[in-house]
């Protein structure tokens, strides 16, 4: 047996588990304990022994060096993850156990997930990302950007580091990472640093471009904005809007620039035209858009879907399993539905209460032509935080109120953009692929053609923009049929999506979560496709 679990033991943390090179199971500790950006993977581990009864080994992903439990009666000092797998799994002191820790190569293991989730053969993996592992005899500095030129079994070569010394001031020659820069801003409007860049990436689209801006002395040494600065405003409180649309925008185009930059400068440096990127920075859809029409002829770009530090469990994961098994075995990723199974006959019997009816998919296409707002709830949950029709809020495209409308519901900010998901077959009518042959994992915020922006206002953001989901029958059967009903009803071959949960929740997992957010919210209906039932 070839079975290892990776787990990240930082914010987003994070159980993989693998068999033979293949993920059987990921999840967040998030969905399972209902903590927001929970860092403690204990139930995941738990999860992992519902799949499979021998484990060979742990990677572990994280920041800092893991403390060791010593005399633990297994015959080795593991740190805390590497004994809660041994006991769960019943290692005992006879049986070799491999435990590798990679706490210290925090982008090694965003790298690693990229690489070998690609497809290609060899690669240029680049990791941007708030801050990754602290080094130095006091820990003053940490990784800011890294980039391996990688190829199998598990060979990666660094190609450039940098590194942000946390104790001197943020300048051009000693910069904040690009993920560290973004974050800041994000702080200083009151939202959740790191983990709620997305937001300001939303409000950016609202601005533009100030050239009175250096970034190098805009943003402070402590996360945050210089508030000697003449543009400094205390928070995000809509006094300003334009200001900080405008400070926001000018941020992201810096980054943008700066990371075109960094991906044409590593091209030119190894001649290799396969490029992964991955960390929280990439789950910036627009800059990925912009890499996208801006990278030479020829260049083939991967973007990891599960960046955030999450992603990290499954690259320590399979690194584990290269440095243990030593083989050439190509895996690419073709879904992130890796979350636990569940059995219909239990969901049923959960629901025996519930007012629930039968219906067919033209039934709920019919729904959300009403302007009914629909969560959808079926088989896997996604890993990551993008929700791509297993644990998803729908609503009709075509309602020019519709962002209002369902940003009011998920208590979300009112500048904030939805997404969209889209029959594959129609895309090209819709938006400016850029080259894409496609976009399942959402992870571009593509443009709207000019022609299509007033069928779909509810999904097209103020700049035209509109991050997208493309779908093939056989990656969601239920959910490609019920678009292609509601097309038939529309003309219209697009539905928006939105995650299934409401502002400061993690994404449902269980019918439980489902049910509990259905009732405490004004989503109209939960449809169980698998049932072929609707709760409301």
């Amino acid at each position: 047996m070839k079975n290892f679990i990776g787990v990240n033991r930082h914010h987003n943390g994070t159980t993989t588990l693998i068999k033979d090179g293949n993920v059987i199971l990921s999840i967040e500790e998030e969905r399972l304990n209902r903590w927001k950006y929970e860092g403690t993977p204990i139930l995941g581990i738990l999860e992992s022994k519902k799949y499979i009864d021998e484990i060979n080994g742990i990677g572990i992903a994280g920041f800092l060096p893991l403390n060791v439990v010593e005399n633990n009666n297994i015959g080795n000092n593991y740190d805390m993850y590497s004994l809660l797998v041994a006991r769960t799994f019943l290692i005992d002191k006879d049986k070799i156990f491999y435990s590798f820790d990679y706490s210290q190569d925090h982008h090694l293991t965003h790298a690693a997930g990229a690489f070998y989730n690609s497809g290609f053969d060899e690669a240029v993996s680049i990791v941007l990302d708030g801050a990754g592992s602290k080094v130095g005899l006091t820990k003053d500095k940490e990784e800011s950007y890294t980039s391996f030129l990688c190829s199998y079994p598990n060979d990666f070569k660094v190609i450039e580091k940098t590194y942000y010394n946390r104790v001197k001031p943020h300048t051009k020659e000693n910069p904040k990472s690009l993920g560290r820069q973004y974050a800041a801003l994000t702080s200083h409007y009151g939202f959740y640093g790191t983990n709620d860049c997305g937001k300001v990436m939303g409000l950016s689209s609202y601005g533009k471009k100030r050239l009175d801006i250096d970034f190098y002395d805009f943003l402070s040494d402590y996360d945050t904005v210089n508030k000697y600065h003449p543009l400094y405003e205390p928070t995000l409180n809509m006094k300003d809007f334009q200001l900080a649309a405008d400070v926001a925008f000018s941020l992201q185009k810096f980054v943008e620039e700066e990371c075109l930059k960094i991906v044409l400068r590593n091209i030119e440096k190894t001649g290799c035209k396969n490029i992964c990127v991955s960390g929280g920075f990439f789950m910036n859809c627009v800059n990925n858009y912009n890499l996208i029409k801006n990278l030479p002829e020829g260049t083939n770009l991967y973007v990891e879907p599960i960046a955030h530090d999450g992603g990290t469990a499954l690259g320590a994961a399979k690194l584990a399993y290269y440095q243990y098994n030593e083989e050439y075995k190509k895996i690419p990723q073709t879904t992130t539905y890796y979350g636990p199974i569940y059995k219909k006959s239990d969901i049923a019997k959960r629901i025996v209460n519930e007012n629930a009816k039968p219906i067919t998919y033209q039934g709920v296409a019919s729904l959300l032509k009403d302007n009914k707002i629909v969560a959808i709830y079926q088989g896997r949950s996604e890993q990551g935080p993008r929700a791509l029709g297993n644990r998803s809020i729908l609503f009709n495209p075509k309602n020019k109120d519709g962002k209002d409308i369902v940003n009011t519901v998920k208590k979300r900010e009112h500048f904030r953009p939805f997404a969209g998901t889209i029959l594959q077959e129609y895309m090209n009518e819709y938006f400016d692929m850029a080259g894409l042959k496609e976009s399942p994992f959402m992870c571009y915020a593509v443009d709207v053609k000019e022609e299509k922006i007033k069928e779909i206002p509810a999904i097209t953001h103020v700049d035209n923009t509109c991050r997208i989901q493309t779908l093939k029958k056989e990656f969601n059967p239920h959910f490609y049929n019920l678009i292609s009903e509601f097309n038939k009803l529309t003309g219209t071959p697009i539905l928006m999506n939105t995650s299934f949960n409401l502002a400061g929740e993690p994404i449902v997992e269980t019918i439980d979560d489902a049910l509990k957010t259905l009732h405490n919210s004004d989503i109209d209906y939960l449809y169980l496709p698998e049932l072929n039932i609707i709760i409301e």
